[in-house]
C-alpha cells in the first residue's frame, strides 16, 4: 500500500497543510500517532474514499484508489476497505445479526456471518441491538462487520478509546488473532502508548501535518519530547516492561532497560505531542 497525500485542514487556531508518504506491507499493522488535530482521522477519511486529497496518490495491491495525475478516485464502496469508527456506527434499530447481514457484500456466503461471530465469540448476541450491548460488545460487533467484507485495508479509528483497561486488552488479543487470520493491512490511530507498543509493527508520528519519526513503536514512545498525555505511578518494573497506576487503571508499557531506568513509586509522564517518556521522582 503507497500512500501521498497532500490537504489543507482546518486547525484548532491556524490551517494545517497536511502532507506525508508512507508505504505499508501486506500483513503489517501500521500505527499513526500524534496530539489532536494533528490529521490522523483525516488520513483515514482519506484512505477510505470519505474525504478527497488536494494532491497526491492511493494505490493498493496495483489498483489506484485515488490520483490526482490522471485524475482517479474509486468510491468507498469500491475500496476493499473496512473501517471501526471512534463511536461504533452501528444501526441501533437493527439486531446484531441484522447489522452484520447488511454489511455482507453480495459475493460472500451467510456462513461467513457465523465464522466472524464464532471468531469474536458473540454467538449468543444475534439477536440483541447495538443498546443492550456493551460499550465492549458493540466494538467486537463493529469490529465483526469491518472484516465481513475481507478487506485488504483495517482502518481503526481509536477503536478502544471508551473502554476499560481489561476489555481494551481482551479486544487487542482478538485483533491480532483476526489481523494474523486475514493478513489485512491495518491501519490504527491511538493515543495509547501501551496499545501502539502492543499492536504495532510500525508507528507513524505526526506532527503539524507531516510525519516526523516514524519506526518501530518501541523508538517512536521513547526518543521524543515531553508534553504530557498519561501521567500515573509506576506499580511493578520488569525488565522492559512498565506497569502503570493511571487514575483508576493499569497500563502497561514497554521501554527498552525499563527496570535500569526506573522503579517503583515513580511517576512517569508520557508525552502528547511526541510521546517520550519522562522520569519525575515521587515526592
Amino acid at each position: 500500500m503507497n500512500v501521498q497525500l497532500q490537504k489543507q485542514l482546518r486547525g484548532s487556531t491556524d490551517p494545517i497543510h497536511l502532507n506525508i508518504s508512507f508505504d505499508i506491507q501486506p500483513g503489517e499493522i501500521v500505527a499513526i500517532m500524534g496530539p489532536s488535530g494533528a490529521g490522523k482521522t483525516s488520513i483515514l477519511k482519506m484512505i477510505a474514499g470519505l474525504l478527497l486529497p488536494d494532491q497526491g496518490q492511493i494505490s493498493v495491491g496495483g489498483q489506484t484508489w485515488f490520483s490526482s495525475q490522471p485524475r482517479t478516485n474509486l468510491r468507498t464502496q469500491q475500496r476493499s476497505i473496512g473501517y471501526v469508527f471512534q463511536d461504533y456506527a452501528l444501526f441501533p434499530n437493527m439486531s446484531v445479526q441484522e447489522n452484520l447481514k447488511y454489511a455482507l457484500p453480495s459475493d460472500q456466503p451467510p456462513s461467513t456471518i457465523d465464522e466472524i461471530l464464532e471468531l469474536i465469540r458473540i454467538q449468543n448476541l444475534v439477536d440483541q441491538k447495538p443498546t443492550a450491548l456493551s460499550g465492549g460488545q458493540q466494538q467486537r460487533v463493529a469490529l465483526a462487520r469491518a472484516l465481513l467484507r475481507r478487506p485488504k485495508v483495517l482502518l481503526l479509528d481509536e477503536p478502544f478509546a471508551a473502554l476499560d483497561e481489561e476489555m481494551r486488552s481482551k479486544l487487542q488479543q482478538d485483533l491480532i488473532i483476526l489481523h494474523r487470520r486475514y493478513q489485512t493491512i491495518t491501519v490504527l490511530v491511538s493515543h495509547n502508548p501501551s496499545e501502539v507498543a502492543r499492536l504495532a509493527d510500525r508507528a507513524f508520528l505526526i506532527q503539524d501535518g507531516k510525519v516526523v519519526q516514524q519506526g518501530h513503536p518501541s523508538t517512536v514512545l521513547t526518543n521524543t519530547d515531553p508534553n504530557t498525555l498519561l501521567e500515573g505511578e509506576v506499580l511493578t518494573v520488569h525488565n522492559d516492561q512498565i506497569t502503570l497506576v493511571v487514575k483508576n487503571s493499569l497500563s502497561v508499557i514497554r521501554v527498552a532497560e525499563a527496570s535500569v531506568h526506573y522503579q517503583v513509586g515513580d511517576m512517569l509522564f508520557i508525552s502528547a505531542d511526541k510521546y517520550r517518556i519522562q522520569q519525575k521522582k515521587k515526592t
